[in-house]
């Protein structure tokens, strides 16, 4: 018997985090999105993992 996934688990919870005019934002691949200016790209960065790790399954 063949296990199927469901179509949301084929997300990509994998975050990625980069620079866009001096603030450091993050966004992952289920859509999600973020930005940091207090703690720069250390700050982003954080935040784009709890969100990873908030996310069932993953």
């Amino acid at each position: 018997m063949r296990n199927r996934r469901r179509r949301s688990a084929r997300l990509s919870h994998h975050p990625v985090v980069h620079c866009d005019t001096g603030k450091w934002l993050w966004s992952c691949g289920c859509g999600a999105r973020g930005s940091s200016t207090p703690g720069g790209w250390h700050g982003a960065l954080t935040a784009a993992l709890v969100h990873t790790s908030q996310v069932p399954g993953e």
